[in-house]
């Protein structure tokens, strides 16, 4: 063979030796090709479980501080925004399925399947959970299978009609990525269509890869009740405390350590997040993980504040402030402030309000009741919540009404019967709290 020859099958041989290999090793977390990008945080069980962190050629580009009205906040990069900046290298090659909805988006508010088309792939099917792939419906009633009019791919609603995809729905998926706001309190019902999508991925022995995203609970220990099986539901599946205070990609390492066993599972976790603040929210940008969610305010209220979903108490919902406005229009406003004023409560401010509300309970009539407005980390919603409860149980015997008979919704809400039967026998918050303080302390 002439020499030529040789000289150019040699330097061939050396350039495809010297590419990365993108083919992961057994027990790795990561292949060599997407070593460029990623570095291993933690290697559980072989590479089963596996924490992944973005290398500084990753973040640097993008930037350390932001110019806020508050003025320097360091930058909190999400999941999203690590693999995108990587150009989706975790997903070269990859059939894979999307469960996301309107926040999956990135610092620069741009959504996750349309950074991923523009980078040249695209999920084979996408999940949505409760409201939607577009967060614009309050309740879903369409089929649960249809065609997204923008990107051509099908879309599974795991609310209307299916609760999960099964992992029959998962055949010729090999990665499922997961992307989205969640709110860390058991009874919000995408940690319930996250479970399921665990379970089933275990099931199918589809690999699950989490981009994560920070929460702004972490300014709170767990807290609440642990689930009583009996109470189980879709708005309450997860063996945790009622405020498990858990990003996705934390809740995500917890099942599959101790429920979902042989689940294979990769998490990117988000860098410059500190939980113990709030911080993050000023330096991007809120974008409401539901309808009814639609700030800040409303998030950390509905922490203690959506159990009266299952009374005759309106939370606000058909007006701009749900969760942040409450009231029924025979209550005594004036009298639940006096009383809500003499105890004190830290971090939080209260006042008189009235509303109609355009949709909901008690649409179209005059709603009287109170506004609360959390202030500092000191603010504690458990608390605030049911003692609003009690005072108002106490000053309305004849109006205020906890629904059902028999079965009763404020107990799958809080995942037992002991919320519901403290307020009916009066006990203080301590006495409350005594009751599943142990539990929720040990979790943390």
């Amino acid at each position: 063979m002439p020499f030529y020859r040789l000289l150019f099958l040699a330097l061939l041989l050396f350039q495809c030796n010297s590419l990365p290999e993108k083919i992961r090793p057994a027990g790795e977390c990561l292949s060599s090709y997407e070593n460029r990008s990623f570095y291993t945080v933690s290697n559980q069980n072989e590479g089963r479980v596996c924490i992944l962190g973005a290398k500084a050629s990753v973040i640097k580009p993008m930037g350390e501080v932001s110019l806020t009205m508050y003025g320097k906040r360091h930058l909190v990069w999400n999941g999203l925004d690590l693999v995108s900046a990587a150009k989706f290298s975790l997903l070269e090659n990859r059939r894979f399925a999307l469960f996301t909805n309107a926040t999956g988006r990135d610092r620069e508010l741009n959504s996750i399947l349309d950074l991923m088309i523009d980078s040249g792939i695209k999920p084979s099917l996408i999940l949505e959970p409760e409201h939607g792939l577009y967060g614009a419906e309050d309740t879903i009633s369409y089929s649960s299978l249809r065609v997204d009019a923008g990107s051509g791919i099908q879309i599974l609603n795991l609310y209307s009609q299916l609760k999960r995809p099964t992992a029959k729905g998962l055949q010729g998926i090999d990665t499922l990525v997961i992307d989205l706001q969640n709110l860390p309190v058991r009874c919000y019902t995408y940690g319930t269509t996250l479970t399921y999508l665990l379970e089933d991925a275990e099931q199918a022995g589809v690999e699950v890869l989490i981009l994560d995203r920070p929460h702004p609970y972490g300014i709170w220990k767990p807290a609440g009740s642990m689930l009583d099986q009996d109470f189980e539901s879709f708005v309450g599946t997860a063996p945790v405390p009622f405020l498990y205070t858990m990003t996705p990609g934390e809740y995500s390492i917890f099942m599959a350590k101790h429920r979902f066993t042989k689940l294979k599972l990769r998490v990117v976790q988000v860098e410059g997040f500190k939980p113990k603040t709030v911080d993050w929210v000023l330096a991007a940008t809120w974008v409401n993980p539901s309808p009814n969610i639609p700030d800040l305010e409303s998030a950390l209220v509905y922490v203690g504040f959506v159990f009266f979903e299952g009374t005759n108490i309106s939370l606000g919902r058909g007006t701009t402030r749900p969760f942040v406005y409450s009231g029924a229009p025979w209550l005594n406003e004036k009298a639940v402030l006096a009383e809500l004023r003499k105890l004190n409560l830290k971090g939080v401010k209260f006042g008189t309000v009235s509303f109609i509300p355009s949709a909901s309970l008690y649409s179209g009539q005059t709603v009287r009741g109170i506004q609360f407005h959390p202030y500092s980390n000191e603010f504690d919603p458990l608390r605030t919540g049911y003692e609003y409860m009690r005072i108002i149980k106490r000053l309305h015997p004849n109006q205020f009404r906890i629904n059902g008979f028999n079965t009763f919704f404020i107990d799958k809400l809080w995942g037992a019967a002991s919320y519901r039967q403290a307020i009916e026998a009066d006990l203080s918050y301590d006495q409350f709290k005594s009751i599943w303080q142990t539990e929720a302390t040990a979790f943390d």
